[in-house]
């Protein structure tokens, strides 16, 4: 049976990433580093999908529509991932505290830095934190005007 998830990479003003952490007593992967997100229900869109579980998991906003930056299998599993990446306008962001979750902003270039990430979320975020779309939202890249 495949398991759809969709993912997303919440980009603050200022290029930092939300991530989340579930502390040692959660049974799904306990103390694992991951992105906003979750299984894409039955009927749901994968962007619905993402937006629900920003808005449960965050209570952040967010600018516009996520855009969908990869879209695929998880290498080895019958895992179908929908990973998205959209700004938040929140200049200074009250997330949502939930029980037995850390979450927070953190630099673009400090992300992968000694954390441990669920499989999904760890195996699309380097390329993602290299990317122009990462970049745009940041305010990093600004792609040229059409002539």
């Amino acid at each position: 049976m495949t398991t759809r998830i969709a993912l997303t990479a919440l980009v603050g003003r200022t290029g930092a990433v939300l991530l989340r952490m579930r502390d040692e007593q959660s049974t799904v992967r306990a103390n694992r580093w991951s992105l906003p997100g979750g299984a894409i229900r039955a009927g749901e869109t994968p962007v619905n999908a993402a937006k629900r579980h920003v808005a449960e998991q965050t209570g952040l906003p967010v600018d516009g529509e996520p855009g969908l930056f990869w879209h695929g299998f998880l290498p080895g599993t019958r895992t179908d991932v929908y990973f998205f990446a959209a700004g938040t306008p929140a200049w200074t962001p009250d997330i949502v505290p939930q029980d037995g979750v850390l979450a927070e902003f953190v630099a673009g270039e400090d992300v992968l830095s000694g954390r441990a990430f669920t499989p999904a979320s760890g195996f699309v975020l380097g390329r993602f934190l290299e990317s122009n779309e990462y970049l745009t939202l940041a305010g990093r890249f600004f792609p040229a005007d059409p002539v």
